[in-house]
């Protein structure tokens, strides 16, 4: 292949041609390359979300959970069936085999959905099927705050749902802290009465309204027109001119019973933003989703120059606070100036380290070798559709120690030919004939132990895949470099002779050095004692460098946190707590927020969990705030999320769960215990002796059950010999009931565009003035409560029914249709998750789990077992693949192995240093060990080259 590399020298106007355009079309790559924080991670994974107002989490386990698990259990390529019911919402997350065709399981799942829809109760909203994508999280969180009205707040909220979603990039527009716009329908009890009409009269009669449906077609002169009958109800005139029923031969209108008018909902979200330290103040924010593939930072320049154009004179946010609270692109700008400052740094040790040995221009020609690797690299990324994210930047990061070698071994030999030869052309070539082959095997062996990361399995394999399609390119940029290039540039810069004093001092002391090293060597290889002091000082160095992880001593850890620029804060408070209860608690958390000198802003946002850390959870009792931190502060993330903990710790009744800003996929807690049975009272008691025992464990923090906010509830059943005997329905006391506790959504009216729901509720408190709040109804108020019978007379409520109270779970889990009770919690200090689960397990029998119940452990634990089996795994067939290529070069199997000894070596210093610096064995230190081993293996290559090539000069002998 020589010849290949001596073309690029002969043809040197092509050769330049080419650099040139490999230049140009690398730096296009660089710029049109699409950036995101990180990868876009198809996950073949399902989730379907039901939406129930109203609804216990035990009716929607009954009405929605069971119904659609049944439907789905049987979808082709399924491995795992979760769900959660809690109130007003099931989640069921249908997991798929790995090597399933992502697109064709999620729309297998919608159809089995589809086939359920029948069987779900008619006032539940339709379900959603969604595919997992890590990627797809806010790449912008806009507060917004106006002194407006309710209803005008809502309405500027649509219009900028509107704005931001007609930008190209935008995917979706989540908007929190305003109230959905409602037709309320107030309808007032004595007036039912008095027209001898039930509940029911009025939202039939709102139901029926919408009849708008195609007819058919009519022939006329020949021609065939078709027939579509208009009959939906568009404007509160229409709804108040509503028949309900009739009275002595005269029509009852809607307008009779009611009050009809423009609302909004209830308040399910609250927000508020503060900045430097300032009062929070009351505001909407904007979450901003960008479309897969797309550049994060041209996406979020477009919605800030839109959102910069909405605050001018004469526009919707001209008087209204706007804070920019999260900025992905921003962050992803960060990032790629991180990557240029270790890039200068390199290419500036490069050339300091050669300067001092063999001159300004060598270190010249070796340093234009990084960026030139790197741009050429950027043209294999782009067109094999990879990203610009955290990974690949890390993995350019770690590219960089690797490949300036080649670069650099060409220039010197280069470098010591011209001394030998006086003439550049000539050592160029004769360069390229000694290393040619070598280079080209060391970087293949690093090659070949890179290319098994492709294969690691789950989520982790798919998050990191950019590592190895990252450095391999760079790595074949790299050796194409060293050997089509450099030799080309080293021929224009350097010289046939000495130019100055300098250079010839530097030929001077670098003999001297090469000369004594050769003296300390020559004795230290005829010295058979030093030889075997050597030899099993190493061996016992590795033995005890192994035990360091057995032992304890080096932890062993996923993703290591890092000095994150983002805290998130989660509550919970009591099931059962409405929204401005919450508040109070969200409020609390605030108070504590404003003196802390290190937060630049801060977001609250009340009825959610929050997006950052995978959260699903909505409702009333949940709330979270979104802390941006200071760039320039003297305390790290881990310091404040302590010192935030520690501050919180006299906030009762409300769980605080601080987190931050997460480097690798997402995992949840660190430690997961499950717990899966049928008997749901045996899961209970196992949660309550886990979290005791967890609770006893040196560095566990937020222990957390997910039947902690179990509660009670009102449960009304009805009398069914009375009703029948009546002559009153089920359907009818459950429309009754829930038209005076949440109300019912009858029909909708489009309004600009925009559908609208038609909200029928009884007014039971005579004092209420906002219909949109949860009414305060005493069940003796139900009780009196009338419901019409199947012969128009009025029958008590009271008379039908009876209460009683239950239990009631915040949340029913199952996992592939069996319930499913999980205890969290997270590590603190310098304990890791392996620590608290190997001492948990000490204790395992105290739980006395009676038969039918099994535990499991998963979170980190999970993951770190799993993910470092296959790294090592990885390792050990890439071993194997150099071996391969190794023996090829060499065709000897005894050097090859002679060279595959350095790899295990390495970790001696490795987990030394780790252990010296209390850092922990992470992902990522692994991969840093991988790389390592392949910058051995090429520096061994070249080595034992020369000492082969040494020995046939001098002897005529290769073995």
């Amino acid at each position: 292949m020589h010849f290949l590399w001596i073309f690029f020298l002969k043809k040197r106007q092509f050769s330049i041609l080419l650099i040139v355009v490999l230049i140009a079309l690398g730096v296009y790559s660089v710029f049109v390359i699409p950036k995101e924080s990180s990868p876009e991670v198809i996950i073949p994974m399902g989730i379907v979300t039901t939406i129930y107002p109203g609804a216990s989490s035990s009716e929607i386990e009954k009405l929605i959970t069971n119904k659609i698990e049944d439907a789905v259990e049987n979808v082709d390529d399924l491995n795992n069936l979760t769900s959660t019911s809690r109130d007003g919402m099931s989640s069921i997350v249908a997991e798929f085999n790995a090597k399933a065709n992502i697109d064709k399981s999620i729309q297998n799942l919608k159809d089995a959905v589809d086939r359920a829809k029948n069987n779900l109760p008619s006032d539940a909203n339709d379900p959603i099927v969604t595919e997992v994508n890590l990627a797809d999280q806010p790449i912008l969180i806009i507060g917004i705050s106006a002194n407006l009205s309710p209803v005008a707040f809502t309405e500027l909220g649509e219009k900028l749902e509107d704005e931001f979603s007609s930008i190209g990039g935008v995917s979706d527009v989540i908007i929190s802290g305003t109230r959905t716009r409602i037709v309320q329908v107030v309808v007032k009890d004595e007036l039912l009465r008095l027209y001898n009409l039930g509940i029911n009269s009025v939202t039939t009669a709102l139901a029926q309204s919408d009849a708008s449906m195609p007819v058919g077609t009519i022939s006329t002169a020949g021609i065939e027109y078709a027939v579509r009958f208009e009959g939906k109800v568009s404007e509160i005139s229409d709804i108040e001119n509503l028949p309900i029923g009739t009275m002595a031969g005269t029509s009852v209108y809607l307008r009779d019973v009611a009050t009809i008018n423009y609302a909004v909902d209830k308040q399910s979200t609250i927000s508020r933003v503060s900045v430097n330290g300032k009062l929070s103040e009351t505001s909407m924010t904007l979450s901003i989703y960008k479309k897969s593939g797309l550049n994060v930072t041209t996406v979020t320049d477009d919605v800030l120059a839109r959102l910069t154009e909405l605050q001018s004179d004469g526009n919707i946010l001209q008087d209204s606070q706007v804070l920019t609270v999260f900025d992905q692109g921003k962050q992803v700008r960060k990032d790629l100036s991180e990557l240029v400052k270790v890039g200068f740094e390199t290419v500036f040790l490069v050339v300091l380290c050669l300067l001092l040995t063999i001159g300004w221009r060598e270190s010249l020609v070796a340093a234009l070798s990084i960026p030139l690797s790197f741009v050429i690299a950027f043209i294999g990324l782009y067109f094999s559709g990879n990203t610009i994210n955290f990974i690949s930047l890390f993995s350019l990061i770690l590219a960089v120690g690797i490949l300036v070698d080649s670069g650099i071994v060409v220039t010197e030999a280069i470098h010591t030919r011209v001394r030998k030869f006086g003439d550049v052309d000539k050592a160029a070539t004769e360069a390229i004939r000694e290393y040619a082959w070598p280079l080209i095997g060391g970087t293949m062996t690093s090659v070949a132990v890179f290319a098994p990361l492709f294969f690691l399995s789950g989520i982790v394999g798919k998050f990191i895949a950019s590592i190895p399609f990252t450095i391999i390119f760079v790595l074949l940029a790299s050796i194409f470099v060293a050997l089509g290039m450099v030799p080309l540039i080293a021929i224009y810069l350097t010289n046939n002779s000495h130019s100055n004093k300098f250079e010839e001092m530097q030929e001077e002391y670098t003999l001297k050095i090469q000369l004594w090293y050769r003296e300390k060597l020559v004795d230290f290889l005829k010295n058979r004692f030093q030889q075997n002091i050597l030899i099993w000082g190493l061996a016992l160095a590795l033995v005890m460098s192994l035990l360091l992880p057995v032992s304890g001593m080096l932890k062993v850890i996923f993703f290591p946190p890092d000095n994150a620029d983002y805290i998130f804060i989660e509550l919970e408070t009591k099931q059962g707590t409405p929204v401005t209860q919450t508040d109070l608690s969200v409020r609390t958390v605030e108070e504590v927020l404003y003196d802390k000198d290190y937060i630049e802003s801060f977001t609250s946002t009340v009825g959610s969990g929050s997006f950052f850390t995978g959260s699903t959870d909505a409702g009333g009792k949940f709330g979270n705030v979104t802390v941006n931190l200071k760039p320039e502060r003297a305390v790290s993330s881990a310091e404040i999320a302590k010192e935030l903990r520690d501050s919180f710790t006299e906030i009762k009744d409300v769980t605080i769960t601080i987190s931050e800003q997460q480097n690798g996929p997402p995992t949840g807690a660190p430690v997961f215990i499950k717990f899966i049975g049928d008997d749901l009272d045996d899961l209970l008691l196992a949660s309550d002796r886990t979290e005791k025992i967890l609770g006893t464990i040196a560095g566990t923090r937020d222990i957390v059950s997910s039947t902690k906010s179990n509660a009670t509830e009102f449960v009304l059943t009805i009398d069914k010999a009375k009703a029948s005997t009546l002559g009153v329905s089920p359907a009818a006391i459950g429309g009754l009931l829930r038209s005076a506790v949440f109300g019912i959504n009858a029909t909708t009216i489009n309004r600009n565009g925009q559908d609208i729901d038609v909200v029928v509720k009884l007014l039971v408190d005579k004092t209420a003035t906002d219909f949109s709040a949860t009414p305060e109804i005493t069940l003796e108020a139900l009780r009196n409560l009338e419901v019409t019978s199947f012969n128009g007379t009025s029958v008590p409520l009271g008379s039908v029914i009876k209460e009683s109270l239950s239990p009631a779970n915040a949340a029913i889990s199952h996992e592939d249709k069996k319930r499913l009770v999980t205890v969290s919690a997270y590590t603190e200090g310098k304990v890791v998750a392996g620590d608290i689960v190997t001492e948990f397990k000490k204790h395992q029998n105290e739980l006395e789990l009676p038969n039918g119940v099994t535990i499991s452990y998963g979170g980190e634990t999970e993951d770190v077992n799993e993910s470092f089996t296959e790294m090592f795994l990885a390792l050990i067939v890439g071993l194997m693949l150099m071996l391969g290529i190794l023996v090829l070069s060499f065709n000897s199997i005894r050097y090859s192995l002679y060279l595959l000894l350095a790899v295990p070596y390495s970790l001696i210093g490795v987990f030394l240093g780790l252990t010296v610096t209390g850092l922990a064995l992470s992902f990522t230190s692994l991969l840093g060990v991988i790389a390592l081993s392949g910058v051995i293996i090429n520096h061994a290559i070249i080595l034992l080259d020369s000492l082969i090539t040494h020995k046939a000069s001098t002897t005529g002998s290769t073995t």
